[in-house]
C-alpha cells in the first residue's frame, strides 16, 4: 500500500486524496525583496485559504519552503492540525541570496548529515520528519559554488534516506545542470523533480530532462496572465501526446499574499479546479487528472 511523511507522521498512500506538490504555507521571500507583499506569515490566514481546498479533491499540500525561507515546521503542524489536510515538510536550503551563513561554513558532507538527521529523525521540538528535499535552488545558470554545494548535500542525503528531491530551476535551462550532477552522483532519475520546468517553455529543453528520466514540475500555475496558462496548456497537451505525463506534477507555488483568494488570486485551488477545467477542454479527463496529482505524486512521495 505504501506511505507518505506528513508533519503529522506517516499516512497511507491510499489516504493521500489529490497532492499539490510545490507550494508555500509559511514563506517570507521579504526579508531579501523588502516587499510587503513578500511574507506569508499569518496562520489565520493560512487555515482559512487552505480551507478553499475542502470543495476539491486535494486532501494532501508539500510545503517545500525550504531553510532560508522561513521554514517553521512547528507551524506547520499546527496547520495541519487545524485543517485537517496532510501537510509534508521540505529540507534544504534555497538559493542565493536567501542562503544562511551555515551554507558557507559547512562542507557538503557536514550539510548532508543535518538533512539525514531531519529525516530519519525529525527537527525541532516536536521531532518533525520532512518527507522530501527541498525545493533547492539555483538563481540562473550556471549554479553558485554555494548553491553547487547545496545541490551536491541534497544528492548524499537523498541516496542515504531515499527521500525525493525537488529542485527549483526557474526562466532557465540550469534544471539540465541539476539533473546532470544528481544523477552522477547517483540519485535516480525517478526520485528527482526539476521545479518551475514550466518557466523556461522550450521543448528541447523538456525533451532532454525527460531523456535524463526526471519529473517535471510545471508548478508555476496561476490565473494572473492569460498567456502564461495557455503556454502551460499547451505544455500539458504536448507532455500527453508523447506519452509523458506520468513524468510531471502540476502545481500552484502560492508564495507571496497576491496569490492567494483574500488579495484577488487563485489560491491554492486553482490548479487542481479551474486550470484543470480549462485542460478538460481540450481532452484532458479523470485518469489524467489521478495521473498527474495522484499517481505521480504517490510515487515520489512513497516511503521507501
Amino acid at each position: 500500500m505504501g506511505s507518505i511523511v506528513t508533519v503529522t507522521g506517516e499516512v497511507p498512500s491510499t489516504d493521500i486524496g489529490a497532492v499539490l506538490m510545490h507550494e508555500h504555507i509559511m514563506c517570507d521571500l521579504y526579508r531579501i525583496s523588502g516587499f510587503p507583499d513578500h511574507q506569508l506569515n499569518d496562520v489565520d490566514l493560512a487555515v482559512s485559504e487552505l480551507g478553499h481546498l475542502d470543495k476539491t479533491p486535494v486532501r494532501t499540500v508539500v510545503d517545500v519552503t525550504s531553510v532560508g525561507l522561513g521554514r517553521d515546521l512547528q507551524t506547520l503542524r499546527q496547520i495541519a492540525m487545524a485543517t485537517g489536510l496532510n501537510i509534508v515538510a521540505g529540507c534544504g536550503w534555497y538559493r542565493d541570496p536567501y542562503l544562511p551563513q551555515d551554507v558557507f561554513d559547512k562542507t557538503s558532507d557536514e550539510l548532508a548529515d543535518i538533512l539525514v538527521s531531519e529525516i530519519n529523525g525529525g527537527s525541532g521540538d516536536g521531532w518533525i520528519r520532512p518527507g522530501i528535499i527541498g525545493e533547492i535552488g539555483a538563481y540562473t545558470d550556471p549554479m553558485s559554488p554555494a548553491e553547487e554545494r547545496v545541490l551536491r548535500a541534497g544528492a548524499f542525503a537523498q541516496v542515504e534516506t531515499g527521500v525525493a528531491l525537488y529542485t527549483h530551476a526557474a526562466r532557465s535551462a540550469v534544471g539540465i545542470e541539476q539533473a546532470s550532477i544528481l544523477l552522477g552522483m547517483g540519485v535516480p532519475p525517478e526520485r528527482i523533480v526539476i521545479g518551475h520546468s514550466d518557466t523556461f517553455p522550450r521543448k528541447e529543453y523538456w525533451s532532454e530532462l525527460l531523456g535524463m528520466g526526471v519529473t517535471l514540475g510545471f508548478d508555476t500555475v496561476r490565473p494572473h496572465f492569460p498567456y502564461d496558462v495557455e503556454v502551460r496548456i499547451a505544455g500539458l497537451m504536448w507532455l500527453a501526446e508523447r506519452g509523458s505525463l506520468d513524468r510531471v506534477v502540476v502545481s500552484n507555488d502560492v508564495c507571496i499574499r497576491s496569490h492567494l483568494r483574500a488579495y484577488n488570486g487563485g489560491g491554492y485551488p486553482y490548479c487542481a479546479t479551474d486550470f484543470f477545467d480549462s485542460l478538460r477542454r481540450v481532452g484532458f479527463g479523470d485518469q489524467e487528472f489521478r495521473t498527474i496529482f495522484h499517481e505521480n505524486p504517490a510515487r515520489l512521495l512513497a516511503v521507501l
